[in-house]
């Protein structure tokens, strides 16, 4: 089975006739309606013009909501959309940067800290200029200093390839929940 079809099995809900348990807790606009019987659930959502949905399956006897059915599991995908998305950052520039232009990029990391991401910053050198690997190292470790109050260290300045890399995490204390 593809990925695509396990991830639509894993967002299907059973609504109105799927529901084959003979008893069921009823809610309607955030009230319980209490413990009923199938068929009165139905009905009742049907003469309201919307749809049983099962929000609770593993309970006994299984929680129903009585809902439009489409609005449900569009906010639902867009729940699961929202959730996805790039977790961490990338800034990259090379050792002989100004200081203003640094000044720049920290800013930019800051802004990105400030939402919660994590920021890789990549100091990229060309062919020869990887015997200059230290002012690199001292380029990094300038930009850490500028963001010392917003940001921890997760990886230390280390060269990888043809570059310098090191990782910032939002600081713990500052984090939003």
């Amino acid at each position: 089975m593809s990925k695509d079809k396990t991830d639509k099995k894993k967002a299907w809900v059973r609504h109105n006739e799927q529901i084959r348990i003979p008893q069921v807790v009823v809610i309607q606009d955030g009230n319980n309606l209490g413990q009923m019987a199938t068929k009165d659930a139905l009905t009742l959502a049907k003469s309201l013009g919307l749809d049983l949905v099962e929000v609770a399956p593993h309970a006994r006897p299984p929680v129903c909501r009585i809902m439009d059915y489409g609005k449900f599991m569009f906010d639902k995908s867009k729940k699961e959309k929202k959730n996805t998305g790039p977790k961490e950052k990338e800034i990259s520039f090379r050792y002989v940067i100004d200081d203003h232009d640094l000044a720049t990029k920290a800013n930019q990391c800051k802004g990105f800290l400030e939402k919660g991401s994590r920021v890789k910053l990549v100091v990229k050198f060309k062919q020869r200029e990887k015997a200059h690997k230290d002012l690199g190292f001292d380029i990094l470790n300038k930009v850490i200093e500028m963001l010392k109050e917003f940001s921890s260290v997760e990886q230390a300045p280390r060269f990888e390839g043809a570059n310098v890399i090191a990782r910032l995490d939002v600081k713990k204390d500052t984090k939003k929940e």
